[in-house]
């Protein structure tokens, strides 16, 4: 578990960082950022799956309605920002999806933080 949670801070952080060049450079969103906005979802969408599978199996969860919105708000933040780096062609559709990718990582930070280790 603890390996899944390291990638999606990698695969976040990179992203993050790929869409500040591009806001810095003023490019709009193409197909290597939205490809990235991509795999931060299957990254997410598979540490999801991990904790689902692990809360079935008798993990122990004091609060499914807060790890439930959790893992539905991580998956939904990456497809709003990778739809807004479609439709807003300019450094601002960028931006959006590099603070999608910043949410996350706070996101699976307070994940750790409520349920400790992260169901490791």
């Amino acid at each position: 578990m603890q390996v899944l949670i390291i990638v999606l801070y990698v695969v976040c952080g990179l992203t993050a960082a790929l869409a500040a060049y591009y806001t810095v450079r003023d490019l709009a969103a193409d197909l290597v950022l939205l490809g990235a906005a991509a795999l931060v979802l299957l990254a997410w969408a598979v540490l999801g799956i991990a904790l689902l599978i692990k809360d079935l199996g008798g993990g122990e969860v004091t609060d499914p309605v807060t790890l439930y919105g959790y893992l539905l708000t991580g998956l939904v933040l990456p497809l709003g920002g990778a739809w807004l780096g479609i439709w807003e062609r300019t450094r601002w559709g960028s931006l959006a999806i590099g603070v999608v990718a910043v949410t996350l990582v706070v996101l699976v930070m307070r994940v750790e933080q409520i349920w400790p280790g992260g169901f490791a």
